[in-house]
Order: structure tokens, then sequence, then C-alpha cells
């Protein structure tokens, strides 16, 4: 913090401590040394494309809005990929989710529709019909307590003076924005309503996004594809299990002795990546990854997130093998989030050797045995099909269960 007394930021909105440099910890964990099989050099490489400056990425958002027929222009899908993986300077990054997300167009074709269901909601919430009331409420003050649209106490001339990022429509207060989306989303989306983890990634939205954007921007990555991010919070967690249940098994494929040691510890994966991939990391880690991984999400879906989770996990494997149960679970949960540098780690994940076909290979085998537990369990005369997996997913029905 600064001699006045001000406090002090990173440029995303966080207040930082002292010892703290643009919002994580220099003490960066290196890649060296994990086992992890990487690209071969032959393989699609980057280093000869510039990155765009925010006068290209305006020309390059320009050429990929959809066209009248609801598509995107032939090729430019592509193009998006290659410049985003290079970098999204972070002034036109709101405009950039909501182009690539068609937001900007559901914007104008559903005008008034937002603040009809804000006033529906605040209606509800106001005669205590609301089921979904309570929790949202306990969770507003949890969500990202120190940052600037948060943190109740902290000073609009402190955040005006400091070099944060601003959206367009700045408010001091965003919790009460956070509520009306939270409460909004309820009432477009009845049979979902509100799970946790929604408002971390309703929160993240709004620090880039004005709040009726951030509302339609949830609506599309909840429902739209290649996002569809409604199944993580059904009741049934169905979409949370096959997530894990995918990225357990890429753990064992590409990190096999990292995957023995922690089975050896009795660590299931749900223990402490669940809050990781329902919320994109946006719960847990620095929002310099955070930010990159949904920039990359956007365009290329899942695939993104599974590499960027198999390349912290890379990052450390060396150390998290030589500790035991108790310290592994406390060095993931609470020391890996603040140490990770954004632009390292999505750098590292695409050197990874991660092959669509395995997502597809795991996706299928998960729903046969979800399938095959449901005709099961209706009393199917047939006989039982024996899967490697089932004791794993049914552990993590458990876990979903609490």
């Amino acid at each position: 913090s600064s001699d006045d007394g001000s406090r002090c930021y990173d440029k995303f909105g966080f207040i930082v401590e002292d010892d703290k440099e643009d919002g994580f910890d220099t003490n960066i964990i290196s890649d060296s040394g994990c086992s992890v099989e990487k690209r071969s050099s032959s393989q699609e490489s980057f280093e000869e494309l510039e990155p765009l400056d925010v006068e290209g990425w305006s020309l390059l958002l320009d050429s990929c809005a959809l066209t009248s027929s609801g598509e995107c222009p032939e090729g430019s899908q592509e193009t998006l990929k290659y410049y985003m993986r290079l970098g999204l300077p972070d002034a036109i990054r709101g405009r950039a989710w909501s182009v690539i997300s068609a937001v900007d167009t559901v914007l104008n074709a559903r005008d008034g529709d937002y603040q009809r269901m804000v006033e529906e909601a605040t209606l509800r919430m106001e005669s205590e019909q609301d089921k979904n009331a309570s929790q949202i409420e306990r969770d507003l003050r949890r969500t990202f307590p120190t940052h600037y649209l948060f943190h109740s106490k902290i000073e609009d001339e402190d955040m005006m003076n400091s070099s944060a990022i601003l959206c367009e429509d700045f408010t001091p207060d965003g919790i009460d924005a956070l509520r009306r989306i939270l409460y909004a989303y309820s009432i477009y989306d009845e049979e979902i309503g509100y799970c946790q983890g929604m408002n971390f990634i309703a929160a993240m939205f709004l620090t880039f996004l004005p709040e009726e954007e951030s509302f339609w921007f949830l609506v599309a990555i909840m429902n739209d594809d290649p996002y569809s991010m409604r199944e993580m919070f059904t009741k049934d967690m169905s979409g949370s299990l096959e997530t894990l249940f995918v990225a357990d098994r890429l753990v064992q494929k590409l990190l096999p002795d990292l995957h023995q040691h922690l089975n050896s510890e009795g660590i299931n994966i749900s223990m402490y990546a669940c809050q990781w991939l329902m919320t994109l990391f946006s719960s847990n880690f620095n929002f310099d990854l955070v930010s990159k991984v949904w920039d990359n999400f956007l365009v290329e879906g899942w695939k993104v997130v599974y590499r960027v989770f198999i390349a912290l996990l890379a990052s450390c494997e060396q150390e998290l093998l030589n500790l035991p149960f108790e310290h592994v679970l406390t060095f993931l949960r609470d020391k890996l989030p603040g140490r990770v540098d954004g632009q390292s780690v999505l750098a590292a994940s695409l050197e990874i050797r991660l092959r669509s076909k395995y997502i597809r290979k795991y996706t299928k085998e998960f729903r046969l045995m979800r399938s095959s537990e449901y005709v099961h369990k209706r009393g199917s005369p047939g006989p039982s099909v024996k899967h490697r997996g089932k004791k794993f997913v049914q552990k993590l029905s458990r876990v979903g269960s609490t």
C-alpha cells in the first residue's frame, strides 16, 4: 500500500499486498523436470506470428462479427484462435468477449428483457418467494471480497486513482449488480435456478463487462456450444462429474507418476479440482491466468481448460511427488493458485500433447458408465457391464451429493 494509506490494486482491481506485484507472486513455479509429453518441434507453432495491438484486434473483431445468417465468416475462427493464443490486450477484452460469444447481437434482439427479469426477481425476493434467495445472499459476500467491485469498504476515489482496468460502466458496488444478475438468471432458467460457483463466474464477468452484457454472457456460456456449462450446475452434477472424470483420465494418461502418487495418498481429484473446473479457475486463481483461460476458452472450448489443468499440475509435479496427503491438498488449494503466471501457464499448456480424441474417448466412457448404471437401477434384466472407472464415478457422485 502507499504511504498515504490508500489501497494498492493490481490491474484487475484486486487489493494487493506489499510482497506481490501485478496480482501474482513473483516466485513463479517452473515447469522444468515435468514428465508430461510435449509437442514435437515439427508441430504447430505460433512464434512466427506477431501479437495484435488494440487497433489490430478491433479490425479482426469487425471482420468476425456475425453475419445476417448467424454464422461467423469462413476462416475467422482459425484466425481468432491463432491470435488469441498470442494474447488479447486487456483494453479490448470486454468487446472481444461480447463479439465472440455473440452477446453484442443478443443485446439488441432482447432489449428490455433483462430489466423485466430483474423486476420479476425483485418482486419474488421482496415477497420471500424466491427459493434461491438465501443461498445467493450468503454467497454474495463470499465472492471476491478483495476486489474493488465487491469490497464494501473500498473508497471510490482510491479505485479511480489506481491503475486497475475499469469496464465502461464502472460502478463501485458490484454486489448489487451481481445480485441482480444471479436473481435474473434464476428467472431465466428456473430448472437450474442458482448453484454455487455461478457467483464467481458472473462476478468475474462484471470485472470486464457492463451488467447487462454480463448477464447475457452468462446465458451464452451456460447454454451455447462449445461452452455448455449449464450441465455443470444441474442437481445431479452430471456435467461436473463428467468433467472431473475426463480430467482424472487425462492426468492418468499424461502424468502417470503423479496420478499414481495421488491415488496412493488417497487423494481424489474432486478434493482439489472441483471448483477449478466448475468455474474455469475463476474462484481460485489470479485473474492474470483466469482472463487468459477464458479468452481462449471462448474460441476453442473445453480442450483449453483440460490443457491448462494438466499444465498446472505438470508445473509442480516434482514437488507434489514428494508431499504426503495433507501437504498435497494444502499446496493445491492454498499455495498453487497464487504462484502461477498466466502467460507462462498458457504457453506451457500449448506444448502439451493433448489430443482431442482422448477427451472424446473419456467422455464416451463416462457416459456409457452413467447410462449403464441408470439402466440397472431401473431393474433392467441385462447383465451388469463392468467398467474400470465405475468405482471412481461412484466416489465422485458421493462427493457431489454432500
